[in-house]
């Protein structure tokens, strides 16, 4: 990695100074001893490595080349001289908020955009001009920032000395320069855009530049020098008529938001008799133009890409399908008669909470007589690979492509990164530049070289160490090869040891010793010897049944892969009477660090020496750890712990003292006390790189024994923050190579793998998990207590928060293997992830807790604790954040848990009160909330469903009558709102309201009596109703209670067994209301036309009620058995005859 050095050195190169650096040696410890002074030693091991010529072939002799930093795989070298002191200047005054870009064009001229201000130079010297040319330019005005993707440089002459610039405004004023030796002699003009925004301008000689615009409207630009005064015009490209039809409007003329529609790159290509083309890529459409003047241009295919890319994602992923997959190529570059497109992909419906996004580079020929485009002649993964989330997706599709050497050599680039692709090699050169204000600001091609800018360093260029399409080329593996000729690769058995947590004990040494021989074979370039030698050892026609768990091929590549990880430095004196007498070494090196890089790169080897014969794809599962892990992640796992010990060699002279007793601590345990003569605790730890995670239990140790001896405040933090640094660097280390390189280490899915832990997450009680939580949980409790200066508390939040992510995502990666293996509903799973759920919210909450909110909605918004974002955003009042959220974890149930939030809290004005992008969401989640679902239709002004759920909710209510004439009024006034409601709807509420206005009139004497509450009574029946207005109870009743008895009648079916017995029971109970034994007066039946009977059939009679219906006869009343006292008394039968008589006279009149 490369980390920009600053320093007050004289022998320092920086881009604003001419002298030049000593050079620093190809490894990155450059003393003998640390802290030996940085001028090369002539104690260095290393040896200079060729240079492939794709760094150095076509490099002018008169460039000078200042060594930044050099590794086995690359040298970071200046190009060309010092930065002029007006750009020097100009970066160094900058203020953060100002925009700084710059272009390199291979002409050998090159532009820094800074602010307003152009500066443009010649960087490259050539014999007739060795001094560097500067001037500065103005932009013309604009509210945006200028940014240099819209500035052309064109070289004029044959020898390119002098240089005509033509630069644009994002509005689209265009500002053109005859010579940079004249900045007052220009020509400015504007172009009708109508408001569209400037992407790039790409130079188009002989026919002028195409500016484009975000909208992807082109434009062609030409000098015209015909008229008294020079002017520019403007043309807009149309493709011709017959190729409309068949282009999306999405390409041309298109008014889409670029939010909607993203252009990537504007390419010119070679000319033709025809023409110049021109590739225009955007989103997923490339096209192709040829454009021979102003009106003369024609579109020569469109292409669709999409498909095609997708499928050779899917294929490298070993996807079924392409469901879920999404796609984005991010930019283009001309590589002879093809095209390289740098494309990216992620597979969203693989269940990852954080899926893994992975890019690959395609080949499409530039020429296609059909008019949807050529397919793809080619497509390579790259090892590059990142976890998606949404809220960084704009900065991880900010990556660039840059193709120098024509086709050998391709570069990926972002402001941060740049990955050096040569040939075939599977482990290209990655250079990160991360110091602040160390970035990429622009990058290009000089006579074959990528050349970037950096603002630390000015001009740099990348010179790859030689790299065939194969390892069987690699000097290096001829070195170990010679080595290896010796004797066996693998220690004595006696020797050997494996730890419990790696592989077994060796089972058949024969095959092992056979698989180490085929190795040396193809060490010594002899593949076609090594895979006979494979065939014979194990047979490609034998039975599937034999390759099980802890096949002999699996055993044998895993005892061979730990044996070089494990392997004893043989070259080193020291070593003469412990290393085996059958042993040889992988390294040459006497230094321990040089030594762990060495395996790495042996490693490496072995990996591809299994892939070119044909065993990675045959490996199944080998026993680790109590359970089956697939060989291929064994293999990585080995790769990981030389990581891990490198960076924890790495930290070794930071703390001596405290990674030595933790050392001693593990040789104690492994009961290797006594050290040989002349070697050190040191030698014979790092030696044994597959026990690294023994070192990490023994440190923790220490500190708990340290702690234990009453440090002082300042003390216990320091004990606390060094133990946090090297349990992170270390098992980060690892986790950066299994990610980085995981379509290395990708191989065929084990039927036998259910659950796949990470080492750097393993379990138990001494497992990576428990130890690192146990870490944080001592970071809370006496490291934050302890730290009073806010810098130190920083440096602690900042452990605290990396120390969870390596958790946590021990547990995403656990999970992910449980549900792809098991599926998500077995009971492996959900206690997995109850655990996970537990420990996510137990390790994000300190931070919460002590007001550090950034730090944890990073990791919150990462592992999708939802609960945690909520409080946030509620804690902060931010409300836009949670809209965001909403709308980033819109497939995960985020909007549904806020919702039920709210519900929890008894917030329901928020909960009601959500934006209009959440109405849907709302809807689906209110389904189940009646009591709150009809607030939300009246406000989505859906009347109609509000009315159906208020009639439902009244229907339901039987507490309160107050609450069910509520709404029942509610549901009618939303039915006759929205105009549709049919009107038996509204009959039916009507009915409704009826009954319950007869409740509300039941007398209060009655109410009292009953002892219920006047102002909210329970909801009551019709029929409960009836027998309350005509009970005893209600002493006062008359004919208006007994007729309100008859009215509510209507409201029970008919065809009710009971329905005719309550009728009955009404005129029963009004007859017994009055008394009956004897006839009194002079005409007896006026006076009984008083009674409560009569009058209630009277009033019954004048209000139209159906006596036909409702009044029951003579002889039914007689028989039924509540008048039995009254059905024998003559008196009583003679004045209901009598009454009928009257009645039966009214009728017929």
């Amino acid at each position: 990695m490369y980390t920009p050095r600053s320093g007050g050195s004289k022998g320092n190169y920086t881009p604003f100074s001419g002298g030049r650096t000593t050079r620093s040696t190809s490894r990155r410890s450059i003393g003998v001893f640390p802290g030996a002074s940085k001028t090369r030693s002539p104690f260095n091991l290393s040896t200079t490595r060729p240079r492939s010529p794709a760094s150095v072939g076509n490099r002018s002799l008169l460039q000078t080349s200042h060594v930044i930093e050099e590794t086995a795989q690359y040298s970071l070298e200046s190009f060309g001289p010092s930065l002029p002191v007006l750009i020097s200047e100009a970066l160094t005054l900058a203020d953060r908020n100002t925009t700084v870009s710059v272009r390199i064009d291979e002409s050998g001229w090159a532009c820094v955009v800074c602010g307003r201000r152009l500066f443009v130079w010649r960087y490259k010297q050539t014999h007739v001009s060795k001094s560097t040319y500067c001037k500065e330019l103005s932009l013309p005005p604009s509210e945006l920032s200028h940014k240099a993707e819209l500035v052309c440089l064109m070289p004029g002459g044959s020898d390119g000395q002098s240089v005509s610039i033509m630069a644009a405004s994002p509005e689209g004023i265009i500002r053109h320069w005859p010579s940079v030796a004249s900045e007052g002699a220009y020509v400015e003009v504007g172009t009708e855009l109508d408001g569209q925004e400037c992407f790039s301008l790409t130079q188009f000689e002989p026919y002028g530049c195409i500016l484009a615009t975000t909208t992807h409207q082109l434009v062609l630009l030409t000098m015209d020098s015909s008229g008294m005064q020079n002017t520019i015009e403007c043309h807009t490209l149309k493709p011709a008529q017959g190729m409309i039809a068949r282009m999306s409007s999405l390409i041309f003329g298109s008014q889409r938001p670029h939010s909607l529609s993203a252009l990537r790159r504007v390419l010119a290509g070679s000319d033709t008799d025809e023409g110049r083309a021109l590739y225009v890529l955007q989103d997923d459409v490339l096209q192709k133009w040829t454009i021979a003047d102003a009106g003369n241009e024609k579109v020569d295919f469109v292409s669709h890409m999409d498909r095609m890319v997708k499928i050779q994602f899917a294929k490298a992923l070993n996807l079924s399908n392409l469901e879920g997959l999404r796609v984005w190529l991010l930019d283009m570059q001309l590589a002879g008669k093809s095209l390289e497109i740098l494309a990216t992909a992620v597979n969203t419906s693989s269940g990852s909470k954080a899926p893994v996004m992975y890019f690959g580079i395609a080949t499409i020929p530039t020429e296609s007589d059909n008019p949807e485009g050529p397919g793809l002649t080619g497509f390579r993964m790259i090892s590059l690979t990142y976890r998606y989330q949404i809220a960084e997706e704009e900065h991880l599709l900010s990556h660039n492509l840059l193709v120098s050497y024509p086709g050998s050599t391709c570069h990926v680039y972002s402001e941060n990164l740049v990955l050096s692709l040569t040939g075939s090699n599977l482990s290209p050169s990655r250079i990160e530049f991360n110091q602040a204000g160390s970035g990429i600001l622009g990058a290009g091609v000089c006579d074959g070289n990528a050349i970037f800018f950096s603002k630390a360093h000015g001009l740099v260029t990348i010179a790859t160490h030689q790299a065939e399409t194969s390892f069987l080329h690699d000097e290096s593996v001829a070195d170990q090869s010679s080595r290896f000729e010796q004797s066996s690769v693998l220690p004595s058995p006696i020797k050997t040891e494996l730890p419990s947590s790696s592989v077994p004990a060796t089972v058949g040494d024969e095959k092992t010793q056979g698989l180490k021989a085929a190795f040396l074979q193809a060490c010594r370039q002899n593949l076609s010897q090594a895979e006979s030698l494979v065939e014979e050892l194990f047979p490609t026609e034998l039975p599937s049944s034999v390759y099980q768990v802890d096949s002999a091929l699996d055993t044998a590549v895993a005892s061979l892969s730990q044996a070089l990880i494990d392997d004893y430095p043989a070259s080193d004196p020291r070593w003469a009477e412990s290393v085996p007498h059958d042993s040889a070494s992988s390294t040459s090196s006497l230094i321990l660090l040089h030594q762990l890089e060495d395996k790495m790169k042996a490693h490496d080897h072995f990996v591809s020496f299994l892939k070119n014969v044909g065993i990675w794809e045959r490996l199944h599962a080998i026993s680790v750890r109590d359970r089956p892990l697939a060989t291929h992640l064994l293999v990585c796992e080995h790769a990981e712990k030389l990581a891990a010990a490198m960076a924890l060699r790495n930290k070794h002279t930071e703390h001596p003292n405290l990674i030595d007793s933790s050392i001693r601590g593990v040789l104690k345990k492994r009961g290797r006390e006594r050290i040989p003569t002349g070697l050190t605790p040191q030698d014979v730890f790092y030696r044994e790189v597959s026990g690294i995670q023994e070192m990490l239990e023994s440190l923790i140790e220490q500190e708990q024994n340290s702690l234990t001896a009453e440090l002082s405040p300042p003390d216990t933090v320091r004990m606390i923050k060094n133990v946090n640094t090297i349990i992170q660097s270390t098992l980060e280390e690892a986790w950066h190579l299994r990610l980085s390189k995981a379509l290395v280490y990708q191989g065929r899915d084990s039927q036998y793998q259910k659950e796949f832990i990470p080492w750097t997450a393993s379990t138990g009680p001494k497992g990576m998990r428990r130890l690192v939580t146990q870490q944080h949980m001592l970071t809370v409790g006496q490291g934050l207590p302890n730290a009073e200066d806010v810098q130190t508390r920083g440096i602690l939040f900042q452990q605290l928060m990396e120390m969870t992510d390596l958790v946590l995502d021990g547990y995403v990666t656990q999970l992910q293997s449980i549900r792809e293996s098991e599926g998500q509903e077995c009971n492996r799973y959900m206690e997995v992830e109850q655990r996970y759920h537990q420990d996510r919210s137990v390790l994000i909450m300190p931070l919460v807790d002590n007001g550090q909110h950034e730090r944890a909605a990073s990791l919150a918004e990462k592992y999708c604790d939802f609960g945690i974002l909520v409080r946030l955003c509620e804690q902060t009042g931010n409300e836009e954040r949670l809209q965001r959220y909403m709308k980033q974890f819109h497939n995960q149930g985020f909007s549904d848990f806020v919702f039920k939030y709210y519900m929890d809290e008894g917030k329901r004005g928020k909960l009601l009160s959500q934006p209009f992008t959440q109405h849907a969401e709302l809807s689906e989640f209110l389904q189940s909330h009646d009591h709150l679902s009809w607030l939300h239709d009246i406000q989505t002004k859906d009347f109609i469903k509000a009315h159906r759920t208020l009639k439902k909710l009244a229907l339901k209510e039987t507490l309160s009558v107050s609450k069910k004439k509520t709404l029942l009024s509610l549901s009618k006034l939303s039915a006759l709102a929205c105009g549709v409601a049919r009107e038996s709807d509204v009959d039916g509420l009507n009915a409704e309201l009826e009954i319950i206005l007869n409740q509300e009139l039941l007398p209060k004497e009655l109410i009292e009596k009953l002892t219920l509450d006047a102002e909210d009574q329970p909801v009551m029946a019709p029929w409960q109703l009836v027998e309350l207005y005509i009970s005893d109870s209600n002493v006062n009743a008359n004919e208006y209670d007994f007729k309100k008895a008859l009215d509510l009648l209507q409201y029970l079916p008919q065809d009710d067994p009971s329905y005719r017995s309550l009728v009955m029971k009404i005129w029963c109970r009004a007859i017994l209301r009055d008394d009956w034994s004897e006839v009194q007066g002079v005409d007896p039946l006026d006076r009984y036309q008083d009674s409560i009977f009569f009058r209630t059939v009277e009033k019954a009679y004048n209000e139209g009620l159906n006596l036909q219906l409702y009044l029951p006869g003579v002889e039914e009343l007689l028989s039924c058995g509540e008048l039995q006292e009254l059905s024998d008394n003559a008196s009583f039968q003679y004045l209901l005859r009598a009454g009928y008589e009257q009645l039966e006279r009214l009728s017929a009149e």
